[in-house]
């Protein structure tokens, strides 16, 4: 009587084919799992609390809505990137960092951007940060210390201006107006209405004979109009009756 052997295919006895199945399984029962959790309210990965730091200007109510962050969301439902670029898209925002606190908190911290010079276009003021980013336009009164700058450009590069005049103190805490010429160069209005010609280039070689040229607190006589240092071996001083004085 014959007997007849059964042979078994070489592929189920290698262990990489068992590991490949088990694999499969595991990850299948993981996806529909995951998706069951992800989808559903009410488990233990539910949103209990939202942490909200860093913001002085900007309003948690408008934190919330922007994130679209809400309790008994499902934590693992949202990407934080996906949050954090809604949040940086709030002009008063310049940074978001939102991280997960397993199992039920989420953790947003913000950078707010500083105001630095009010830009004044179109008839129009509005607030603006060292980025040259438009701020807001209502509440610039609670900004009056901060000095007024117009032309085209002007809110790209004043924050270079003002780096150059945070060197010479007497003179930057008289700053009122600066005008930006041309896209080439600054006059700036300071104390008693005095205009000062900057030049294009060697604007630190100018501030420094602005300051010379002044009394001890950075101040003037009461009779000049223009400085003009535009030329870097001269100073030309108007009086307010015209006259120059080289």
């Amino acid at each position: 009587m014959n007997s007849t052997t059964l042979q078994v295919p070489f592929i189920l006895k290698s262990n990489l084919f068992w590991l490949i199945i088990f694999s499969v399984v595991v990850f299948m029962g993981w996806y529909l799992y995951g998706n069951t959790i992800i989808k559903s309210e009410g488990t233990i990965f539910s949103i209990k609390k939202i942490e909200l730091d860093g913001n002085e200007r900007v309003p948690d109510i408008l934190l919330k809505k922007t994130s679209g962050l809400r309790c008994k969301a499902n934590i693992l439902s949202f990407s934080v990137n996906d949050v954090k670029k809604k949040l940086e898209n709030i002009a008063w925002v310049k940074n978001a960092i939102v991280q997960k606190k397993l199992p039920d908190t989420v953790n947003v911290r913000i950078a707010e951007r500083t105001p630095i010079a009010i830009l004044q276009s179109n008839y129009k003021l509005y607030l603006i940060d060292t980025d040259g980013k438009i701020l807001e336009h209502d509440g610039i009164g609670n900004f009056s210390n901060l000095p007024i700058v117009v032309g085209e450009r002007a809110e790209k590069e004043i924050s270079k201006l003002l780096l150059y005049l945070d060197k010479f103190p007497k003179i930057r805490k008289q700053l009122i107006f600066a005008v930006r010429i041309g896209k080439r160069r600054w006059n700036i209005k300071i104390n008693k209405g005095i205009t000062v010609r900057l030049p294009e280039r060697g604007v630190l070689h100018a501030l420094n004979i602005l300051e010379e040229i002044s009394d001890g607190q950075g101040f003037f006589y009461d009779d000049i109009s223009v400085i003009d240092l535009r030329m870097l071996d001269r100073v030309i001083i108007t009086k307010k009756n015209t006259n120059e004085i080289r």
